[in-house]
C-alpha cells in the first residue's frame, strides 16, 4: 500500500526546510510569498493533506465544532445549519452536524462522541436536556443554547422573544376579524423551550380580551389529525396559531378536506418565516425570527469562549417580525 506523503517530502519538493512546511499548514504570517507558493505547489503535485490529528496535538485545539439538533425536516433548522456552517468556513473551523432524535438519550450520545473528539465548542439547538446536564456539559465545552430561552450560568444563549412572537401571532388573528384564535403546538415539557413560550404568549392575549384559550399541545405524529378534529369542531371564522411553519402547512393540507379556504374562512399563522412557507402557492402567514442574525451570533459568542475572550455569560433575546401574507386575509 502506497505510503501517505509527508511534510518532509513537501519539503524535498519545494526545497524548503520542514520547519518552513509546518509554518505554511499553520497558515504563519512569517514565511514569504515565494516560500509559500512553492510549498502549495508541492502539496497539490504530491497530493498532500493536512493530518488534522496531528496538528491538534501540537496546538491543543482541534477547529472542531459540534453541531446538534433535533431532526432535519424542519426547514427552519436545515437553513440554520447551513448559516452556522458558512460561518465555521469563514473562520476556518471545521463543522460536524449530529442531527438527532427527540429524546434525551440521542442528544446525549451525540455530545459524548464529539466531547471524544475534542470539538472547541458546541451549539446545541433546542436541547432537551435538563439544566444540570448542560451546565456538566459547559463546564468541559463551551457551549451555546439556540432557540431555548433558559440555560446555566456557564453557557450562553441566542434565541427570539418567543412569548412575544406569539402574542403577536395572536393578535394578528384577532384583528383579521377570525372569531375565535386556537394555538397548536407541539408537547415539549422543556423549560424555556419555544414551544411552551409561544403558547404562553397566545394565553396571553387570549385572558386580556376575555376569550376562553383552546390550546392543543400534541407529539409531532398527532399533528394531523388534531388538525382535522379542531377544523370539524370549529370550521370557518377560526384563526390557529401554529408553533412552527410546518405544523402550519400540515394544516392548511387539510383545509380542502373540509371545503375551507386558507385566509377566507381559516386564517393560520406560523413562525420561523421559512422559505417553503413563503412560496406564492403557500403564501404563509408567519414570525420571522432574524435566523441569520441568531447563526451569526451563536458563531460569535461561541468563538468569543473557544479564545478565552470571555467568560461571562450572554443571553441574547432577538425581537421577532410578522410577515403577513395570504393565509391570513379574510378577502382572498
Amino acid at each position: 500500500m502506497a505510503s501517505r506523503p509527508t511534510q518532509a517530502d513537501v519539503a524535498v519538493i519545494a526545497g524548503v526546510s520542514r520547519q518552513t512546511v509546518s509554518l505554511v499548514v499553520r497558515d504563519d504570517p512569517r514565511v514569504s510569498d515565494q516560500k509559500r507558493d512553492a510549498v502549495h505547489a508541492a502539496m497539490q503535485e504530491l497530493g498532500y493533506h493536512t493530518n488534522l490529528a496531528a496538528r491538534a496535538l501540537a496546538s491543543n485545539r482541534t477547529r472542531f465544532i459540534g453541531i446538534v439538533l433535533s431532526v432535519m425536516d424542519n426547514p427552519f433548522h436545515s437553513h440554520l445549519v447551513e448559516l452556522i456552517r458558512q460561518h465555521c468556513e469563514t473562520a476556518n473551523l471545521i463543522p460536524f452536524i449530529a442531527p438527532v432524535g427527540e429524546n434525551t438519550a440521542e442528544e446525549s450520545i451525540a455530545i459524548t462522541r464529539f466531547s471524544e473528539l475534542n470539538v472547541d465548542g458546541l451549539i446545541l439547538i433546542s436541547p432537551l436536556l435538563e439544566e444540570d446536564q448542560i451546565q456538566g456539559i459547559a463546564s468541559r465545552t463551551p457551549t451555546v443554547l439556540v432557540t431555548r430561552n433558559v440555560g446555566p450560568e456557564n453557557a450562553d444563549l441566542v434565541h427570539t422573544d418567543d412569548v412575544a412572537g406569539g402574542r403577536m401571532a395572536t393578535e394578528h388573528l384577532l384583528d383579521a376579524g377570525y372569531e375565535r384564535v386556537i394555538f397548536l403546538g407541539y408537547d415539549r415539557p422543556v423549560p424555556g423551550d419555544s414551544s411552551v413560550l409561544r403558547w404562553r404568549g397566545y394565553e396571553q392575549v387570549m385572558g386580556e380580551v376575555a376569550q376562553a384559550p383552546h390550546s392543543y399541545l400534541r407529539p409531532k405524529e398527532a399533528v394531523t389529525a388534531t388538525a382535522r378534529s379542531i377544523l370539524e369542531q370549529f370550521g370557518a371564522g377560526t384563526g390557529i396559531v401554529c408553533h412552527n411553519d410546518m405544523i402550519a402547512i400540515e394544516v392548511i393540507g387539510v383545509l380542502g378536506e373540509f371545503g375551507l379556504a386558507l385566509g377566507k374562512d381559516i386564517g393560520i399563522v406560523g413562525f420561523d418565516n421559512t422559505r417553503i412557507g413563503a412560496l406564492p402557492a403557500i403564501s404563509l402567514t408567519s414570525i420571522d425570527q432574524q435566523t441569520e442574525e441568531i447563526a451569526r451570533k451563536a458563531m460569535n459568542f461561541l468563538t468569543e469562549r473557544v479564545e478565552g475572550q470571555r467568560s461571562d455569560r450572554k443571553n441574547l433575546s432577538l425581537p421577532s417580525t410578522l410577515i403577513p401574507r395570504g393565509s391570513t386575509q379574510r378577502t382572498r
